[in-house]
């Protein structure tokens, strides 16, 4: 069995004794051959928004499981509040909360739910009256506050699990997927309400495939592909890293034949032009690459030898979203430990 391949850490958050979870060669499997996730080295530091980037499959849903101890690992060690996670009981969840994409719910209505919350979480009756108040308020649930949550749009749905969690003082938040389903404006209230907590001191943790979220309030991001840790760093690094500083876009007048595609990238290598990932969407090319000058001028000579004449050039500063693809499509396929129904 080969060597697995490490992920890259760089930094931490606000200090070496503050992290709440603290993993190290972590791996959960449904099978004894079939692995979820593997080799999950990390820690998430008090005020830290640490954010957990991959495709639909790639670990993130049961990393947040194992990491909240909501399942055992089968291999590796983790500690949640600096106890082992398979000695943590009910006073190290009752400091954590978990945001999952698929919850039950109960039949009593959206603000009973809320108060019921609050009290099986230990929060006084008048606190948590005036917390879910304000949280009906900030989630836009004021209207439906009577009706039960099966009852509710999907969106509404979202954000009253996001509220009922929020209903309790934890140390520690999991928000899987918190933002799907709502709207931008419910979104960016989402987002401001999470950075002022972290201000406070909350950890948070969440999993999202919206990349501009992540760019916008994560101190740290962790790129996750088929159950393997790629890269922890902040946006900022992992874009320079990954990504280069400009991102080229290329649109052809037809799309280049594969041995066209070939030969371009052998020239490119042979001129020592840097780029890390060049993704073929028909005739729309998107390089990353940290020369694009030569990049260009090698392209255009390509393109007048093939015959393939290029419609439109644009330039721009690479985002989170290109430097994700450059990491994942650069990532050796058969090298991750995660066999397959990663979720």
């Amino acid at each position: 069995m080969p060597a697995p391949t490490r992920c890259v850490v760089e930094g931490t958050a606000t200090g070496v004794d503050d992290a709440v979870v603290a993993t190290t060669d972590l791996g959960y499997a449904y099978t004894p051959l079939r692995f979820a996730i593997r080799h999950l080295t990390l820690e998430i530091h008090r005020g830290e928004i640490f954010g957990l980037l991959g495709r639909n499959g790639a670990g993130k849903t049961t990393t947040v499981r194992v990491l909240s101890t909501l399942v055992a690992p089968s291999e590796g060690t983790g500690t949640l509040f600096g106890k082992e996670f398979r000695r943590c009981g009910r006073a190290e969840r009752n400091r954590t909360g978990v945001i999952l994409q698929s919850e039950s719910y109960d039949t009593v209505s959206v603000y009973r739910n809320l108060l019921l919350y609050g009290f099986l979480r230990g929060v006084p009756r008048e606190t948590s009256k005036a917390r879910a108040e304000e949280l009906l308020t900030l989630f836009e649930l004021a209207d439906v506050r009577d009706q039960t949550p099966w009852t509710i749009s999907g969106g509404q749905r979202r954000r009253f699990q996001v509220a009922r969690e929020l209903m309790h003082d934890m140390e520690l938040l999991f928000l899987d997927e918190a933002t799907v389903g709502v709207d931008a404006i419910t979104r960016n209230r989402i987002l401001e309400y999470l950075q002022g907590r972290a201000r406070n001191g909350l950890a948070i943790m969440f999993t999202t495939h919206i990349l501009s979220e992540a760019d916008r309030i994560c101190d740290r991001i962790g790129v996750i592909h088929d159950g393997r840790l790629l890269r922890v760093a902040s946006p900022a690094d992992v874009r320079k890293a990954h990504s280069g500083t400009r991102t080229v876009e290329i649109e052809f007048g037809r799309a280049p034949s594969e041995a066209e595609r070939n030969d371009l990238a052998a020239r490119l290598a042979k001129r020592g032009v840097s780029f890390q990932t060049m993704e073929e969407k028909d005739v729309r090319f998107v390089f990353a690459t940290e020369g694009p000058e030569t990049l260009l001028a090698e392209v255009a000579r390509w393109s007048a030898d093939a015959g393939v004449a290029m419609s439109r050039v644009g330039m721009r500063e690479s985002t989170l979203e290109d430097a994700f693809i450059a990491l994942v499509s650069t990532s050796r396929p058969g090298t991750g430990p995660a066999d397959s129904g990663a979720a």
